[in-house]
């Protein structure tokens, strides 16, 4: 009799142990791996690229360098929110050579955006480099790098070389504390910082 316990208590142990202690018809969410947070963040950084060098280029065959920074500056904000609501994530493209103040990177970007120029000084490819950090509980940043392509040094190379004089007088029109300047092709220019906010 003591042994048809000892098995029944051992049983109903196992059960637990596999159950979690739940009773098998409930169903409890499970927390997404950094995996799928970073399959999904490469998505949304790709879409939001997509997104807006479609635009980008769309304005600048339309009238030129004279006519896609203004349509840039009035409409880069408003894409990439309409792109958080989308995916229902919070999107910020940072860039400690900002073009505007209000991309400038908080700490933990900041930290990231350095180990992203670490891995490149030292000679790793980033063209498919990302990460993603456990910020807090359910709270993760997935952050990937941004490097200038070459169609885009006529606003960001450098000045009096590939950004015409002109057109850099109205880059500080539009922003005047504008240090988005001097790059060449394949630099890193900034980052796609992407958060998710999980139960």
């Amino acid at each position: 009799m003591n042994t048809i316990r000892a098995l029944s208590a051992l049983m109903l142990a196992l059960y637990l142990a596999c159950t979690g202690g739940r009773p098998s018809g409930e169903v409890t969410a499970v927390a997404p791996s950094l995996d799928s947070i970073r399959a999904e963040g490469r998505l949304i950084a790709k879409a939001g690229f997509d997104a807006l060098s479609q635009k980008l280029m769309e304005a600048l065959e339309q009238g030129g360098v004279a006519y896609a920074l203004p349509f840039c500056h009035a409409n880069a904000g408003a894409l990439t929110d309409s792109l958080s609501a989308k995916y229902g994530v919070h999107i910020r493209r940072v860039a400690e050579q900002n073009r505007n103040p209000a991309n400038a990177p908080d700490a933990n970007e900041k930290a990231l955006f350095e180990t992203f120029a670490a891995w490149k000084a030292g000679g790793r490819d980033l063209k498919t480099a990302d990460t993603a950090v456990v910020l807090a509980p359910g709270k993760v940043l997935f952050a990937k790098p941004i490097l200038l392509l070459p169609q885009c040094v006529a606003c960001h190379g450098k000045v009096g070389e590939t950004v015409a004089e002109e057109n850099y007088r109205e880059i500080r029109k539009l922003y005047p504390e504008d240090r988005a300047v001097g790059f060449s092709p394949g630099d890193l220019r900034g980052m796609w910082a992407i958060y998710f906010e999980k139960n």
